[in-house]
């Protein structure tokens, strides 16, 4: 069994902006009493087929709204206005930004915050129960780390939950393998139009062709490559040595189902293949 970093942390909660600055509340005076994640929000279309049947035809999954709820301390009068600045800067929904708890550090959602107003109890130097909505447009928490990220304990970015095999060690990168496993660790599918997973390849190749065995897909680049180039394949779109080459592709794209995917490449046999992704739950 793997051994997973402990983490005895006083915060609860830490936001982290899109250029990298985290806060830890706890630490900054806002303490969390309360951080609510419901499952995702679906909604869904049913068709009426006679009188007594109805046929499920759609579902959609729309946004979540995560509970916040904290107590704003201060020092004195001044400290708590200028507590109520810095809550607002953190919150700030200018831009989305992540948002995750420590009992699970190695989860997050990107979220945006609804208004809020922190009242003061009397005159006291305090705001107790501050409830903050943050709103989650994805619905699902993401992995803090990528598939590029080694999965073991010395990293600290994976852990328990994550249905992570403990005798079976995956793998993202393969060199010269012309067959092998993609395990999406997630709850839902990896969508190229949706969440794609980024593949990068080097190597010669003449023709190169990718399947995806397991959803019957195939995706594949013209003519040749070599090793001095770097091909990039995101969604649909693939880029070569930094230049979108779209011409070049037949145009398809590969998803990856839940679970394991079985990947076949044809036309190399030279070459250093990997996969960068989130997880979804």
């Amino acid at each position: 069994l793997w051994i997973w970093r402990c983490y005895l942390m006083t915060s609860t909660v830490v936001i982290t902006k899109l250029d990298g600055t985290t806060y830890d509340l706890n630490e900054l005076g806002f303490h969390v009493k309360k951080f609510d994640v419901p499952y995702p929000n679906f909604q869904y279309t049913f068709q009426s087929m006679s009188t007594y049947h109805n046929l499920l035809v759609d579902k959609v999954v729309q946004q979540t709204t995560i509970s916040l709820v904290l107590d704003i301390t201060a020092n004195d009068t001044n400290d708590f206005e200028l507590q109520k600045l810095k809550l607002r800067r953190i919150l700030s929904s200018n831009e989305e930004f992540y948002v995750q708890t420590m009992r699970m550090p190695f989860l997050r959602w990107k979220v945006v915050a609804d208004t809020f107003t922190p009242a003061q109890n009397n005159s006291f130097w305090r705001a107790s129960d501050v409830q903050i909505n943050l709103e989650c447009v994805e619905s699902y928490a993401e992995t803090v780390a990528t598939t590029l990220t080694p999965m073991n304990a010395t990293s600290g970015l994976w852990g328990f939950g994550l249905e992570i095999p403990s005798k079976k060690k995956l793998e993202y990168e393969f060199n010269n393998q012309t067959e092998f496993d993609f395990i999406n660790l997630g709850i839902i599918p990896l969508k190229a139009d949706e969440r794609p997973v980024r593949i990068i390849f080097k190597g010669n190749a003449n023709n190169l062709k990718i399947t995806n065995t397991t959803t019957n897909q195939s995706y594949s680049i013209s003519g040749n490559l070599s090793k001095s180039d770097t091909l990039e394949i995101v969604g649909l779109v693939p880029i070569i040595n930094g230049s979108q080459a779209y011409g070049r592709c037949n145009h398809a794209y590969l998803d990856f189902v839940v679970g394991k995917n079985h990947l076949r490449i044809e036309g190399s046999s030279d070459f250093n293949i990997k996969f960068d992704t989130r997880f979804y739950y």
